[in-house]
């Protein structure tokens, strides 16, 4: 067994409610990423910049992993998340991925409304002044992650 893995399981194990790391990485959901400016240490040992917030659905508890270890090992994909915020982080002006774009909208950063413009204007160049502005603030919100609308578990299974 990877060393890696190795610590990566004895960390979730004693977080999750199965003792057998195959059934407790189903116990465990995606509820948010960050990026961070300095180097911190995923629970597998690997210095890491990306961090990947997790919860388990049957107790409640959270923790972090890695960009890799969320996507090798426990099997949630964060596909070009980290990608999308970086560019936005970096520039305001700058298009967020589809994929930030469903993230944003799922934790309740952004209205349906900015949802569609997002999704809309994501491979578009040239906006008008008010466009822009509205992006600017769209996407500071998304980085700062801050949730504008509480969804319900009813509107969270039809996303």
């Amino acid at each position: 067994m990877d060393k890696n893995f190795e610590r990566l399981a004895n960390h979730i194990l004693p977080l999750s409610n199965s003792k057998d790391f195959n059934v407790a990485r189903t116990e465990w959901v995606l509820v948010g990423v960050e990026v961070s400016e300095e180097f911190d240490q995923c629970p597998c040992g690997q210095e890491i910049k990306e961090h990947c917030y997790i919860k388990n659905q049957l107790n409640g508890i959270t923790t972090y992993v890695g960009n890799v270890c969320i996507n090798r090992f426990i099997g949630i994909s964060t596909g070009n998340l980290f990608s999308g915020l970086k560019r936005i982080a970096e520039d305001n002006t700058a298009n967020a991925n589809e994929d930030l774009i469903y993230h944003a909208y799922k934790f309740g950063y952004i209205f349906e409304a900015e949802y569609k413009f997002l999704m809309d204007t994501r491979l578009k160049r040239k906006f008008s002044e008010k466009q822009l502005s509205w992006k600017k603030k769209i996407n500071l919100r998304i980085t700062n992650k801050t949730v504008v609308q509480r969804r319900t578990s009813l509107e969270e299974s039809q996303v």
